[in-house]
């Protein structure tokens, strides 16, 4: 049953390759068939348009010079009448050579607006395949995150179990069970996010039962109560004045449990201030619906509460449902190339929605007022070309009708009289057509400018968030590398205890609470160390709000570095100790990561003038801890993939971002190619233009 059940699926799985690998066949072959056909007729139309415009040309100029000779011969003797006559009709000739001329550029014009549009539906019908692939992808594994959360909150609640049976077995003095307790208990935290609390339990497990006693007795309250103090420094160093001194006054504070207040509700309370300010900003930068509703609710009830669930929830979702309504406007609205960008956002997953609203729709609009302003230059330039035309079929009527006077033709002279006032009035219809388009070639190239300025304003906010977030994870690697070095200190004096003791000849049991003692006395010269850091802290983040200085704008902050805001030279893959010890520094940092993620107002919320500044700094620094699930368990592992959409974003989206690009660099190139392969699911090379501008973030 389970192979016939593996079978059916390993068939399914090659069907579905098999229909992708069918569509892509057929999208290339379409594709390559178009571009050729489009290749000729362009080179064709170039031609036409060449010859058409100097045929225009010469013919007016030869029906000029004709309808001058008829009239210099029209009073003559009969013998010059016929003479004005042929003059007449090779005026008449050349007009309407002129006339086809023109004819011939409006075919041609109409067959490049026809080829233009061909190609961008063959784009956006590539484009919106891939998409959907995307947007399967998202909801999958979207789903696997969110069990993979509610089997890591079982995971840490088993744990305090197991540390609960642990205490009681010691009290009880059931010295077998508290081992067993114990070490079960120390298992399940050495994938711990906390440095002390991590090494502490590596230390027992490599002990006798009586060092499993001392943890469970003082040591790992000990390394919590350590891990607390370094969460609660780091929010002082990524925060906000008021959050950095509500941080510095709880580690400075007699009160045992005040760190632990501070960071399960002191830490959100302290920010109110300034969640207030972020949401009145981002009603100021004139929102959707749904943001407007959500941001006003969250001020109406004005509680730590209700700023939290605006941003932790209510603003997120208001944002994707705000998104879909302005993509879907633009879709009906805009011009070729936003219908057809807005078509495939609609089709993708949600965080393309986010990226087309906040970035791409200025972009394309750009794309439209530029094909807006060579559509009216060209068709201005063939309206002049028709007012030329028709000044050569007055100038040729004119001719005919002083030819028919010669020949005392009055009826014929009057038909040709007539001919060259229509032809006149047209010459005059064409000249304010070419007018016109003039007009409509400078409001468009107007049009595309001040499209081109907002969509470099909104490529400067990206890359403003970009840098805030990638402050916040290099804070997060300072945080982490100062914790694991001060957790490796107190580690090895708690060793070095140990095994002076048992040298000395005491039992196991004087050995373990030497190294308790040892590691007592590391924490609190750690605890002072850290007391000072975050009165420095907070007092550096009060200077900053004051001149009005934002910490993160700084191109050390334009990639993630392996020494965090002490950037240097050296690239991560050169970093041999930053390998050496890679898996405890991005672990811890991740944990730092989500301490400060859990400020919406993180670092420097008055710096943020728009409502896309804000999601695109949650979108960031979500992206980062993906990369920390990357770097941890493997850039090809499922738990790097389930990371990557579980954030709700794309691995497309960090394929053509810097900091997965230097990853991918140092991994020696395995990492772009199967993030775009497992997007498109054909390989690189034909992924749509479409595609890759609305998964670009710059």
């Amino acid at each position: 049953g389970a192979a016939a059940g593996a079978a059916q699926s390993e068939a399914a799985e090659a069907k579905r390759q098999a229909a992708i690998a069918s569509s892509a066949a057929n999208r290339a072959t379409n594709a390559a068939s178009t571009a050729q056909s489009l290749a000729t007729t362009a080179a064709a139309a170039a031609r036409t348009a060449r010859d058409a415009a100097n045929s225009a040309a010469d013919h007016a100029d030869k029906a000029a010079a004709a309808a001058e000779e008829a009239v210099k011969y029209a009073g003559k003797a009969v013998d010059y009448a016929n003479r004005s006559t042929a003059s007449a009709a090779a005026a008449v000739l050349a007009a309407n050579t002129a006339t086809k001329a023109v004819s011939d550029a409006l075919l041609v014009e109409q067959n490049a607006r026809k080829a233009e549009a061909e190609t961008l539906e063959q784009d956006k019908l590539q484009a919106i395949e891939e998409v959907r692939l995307l947007a399967e992808i998202e909801t999958k594994e979207v789903a696997a995150y969110q069990n993979k959360a509610a089997q890591a909150q079982q995971t840490d609640q088993a744990t305090k179990d197991l540390i609960t049976k642990a205490e009681q077995a010691l009290a009880a003095n059931d010295m077998a069970a508290a081992a067993v307790q114990g070490r079960k208990a120390a298992v399940a935290l050495l994938d711990s996010r906390g440095a002390w609390t991590r090494q502490a339990a590596q230390y027992a497990l490599s002990g006798s039962d009586d060092d499993v006693y001392a943890w469970i007795d003082l040591d790992r309250a000990l390394a919590q109560g350590q891990d607390d103090r370094e969460t609660t420094l780091h929010v002082a160093t990524v925060a906000a004045p008021k959050i950095a001194a509500a941080a510095q006054g709880a580690l400075e504070s007699p009160d045992s449990k005040a760190v632990g207040d501070f960071l399960t509700g002191g830490m959100k309370r302290a920010s109110d201030e300034d969640n207030r300010v972020a949401i009145i900003r981002i009603l100021g930068s004139n929102p959707g619906r749904a943001v407007t509703a959500a941001a006003n609710k969250a001020l109406d009830l004005n509680t730590t509460e209700a700023f939290s669930r605006f941003f932790d929830h209510d603003y997120p979702e208001a944002i994707r449902e705000d998104d879909a309504v302005r993509t879907l406007t633009l879709m009906n609205t805009g011009g070729a190339f936003t219908r057809a960008y807005a078509e495939v956002a609609m089709e993708g997953p949600t965080w393309m929605r986010r990226n087309f609203v906040n970035l791409v729709q200025y972009r394309t609009a750009q794309l439209d007022h530029d094909t807006a302003t060579h559509v009216a230059a060209i068709r201005g330039a063939i309206a002049a070309a028709a007012k030329i035309a028709e000044k050569a079929q007055e100038n040729a009527a004119l001719a005919s009708k002083a030819g028919a006077e010669a020949r005392s033709a009055a009826a014929e002279a009057k038909q040709w009289a007539a001919k060259a006032l229509d032809s006149a009035a047209k010459a005059d219809d064409y000249a304010a057509e070419a007018r016109r388009n003039a007009d409509a070639a400078d409001k468009s190239a107007a049009d595309a400018k001040a499209s081109a300025s907002t969509a470099s304003a909104a490529a400067a906010t990206a890359r403003g968030a970009a840098r805030t977030a990638n402050y916040s994870a290099n804070k997060a690697m300072d945080s982490a590398r100062s914790a694991l070095k001060s957790s490796y200190s107190a580690q090895s004096s708690a060793a070095s205890a140990r095994a002076s003791a048992i040298a000395a000849g005491k039992d196991a049991a004087t050995a373990a609470a030497a190294a308790t003692q040892a590691r007592q006395i590391a924490a609190a010269k750690r605890e002072a160390e850290v007391k000072a850091a975050a009165k420095a802290a907070a007092e550096k983040a009060r200077r900053e709000r004051e001149a009005n200085t934002d910490p993160a704008d700084s191109g050390t902050n334009d990639q993630i570095n392996p020494n965090g805001t002490g950037a240097d030279a050296d690239e991560w893959w050169n970093d041999a100790g930053f390998y050496a010890d890679a898996f405890n520094a991005i672990s811890v940092g991740a944990g730092f990561l989500a301490a400060g993620c859990a400020l919406a107002s993180f670092v420097f919320p008055p710096a943020a003038a728009a409502a896309g500044f804000f999601a695109a700094v949650s979108t960031g620094a979500s992206g980062l801890g993906t990369l920390f699930t990357g770097i941890e368990h493997g850039f090809t592992s499922g738990e790097f993939f389930e990371s990557a959409i579980g954030t709700g974003l794309s691995l497309v989206t960090f394929g053509q971002s810097k900091w997965i690009g230097a990853a991918d660099k140092a991994l020696g190139g395995k990492l772009i190619k199967p993030v775009v392969g497992k997007i498109a699911d054909v390989g690189e090379d034909v992924v749509s233009g479409a595609t890759k501008v609305l998964s670009s973030i710059f």
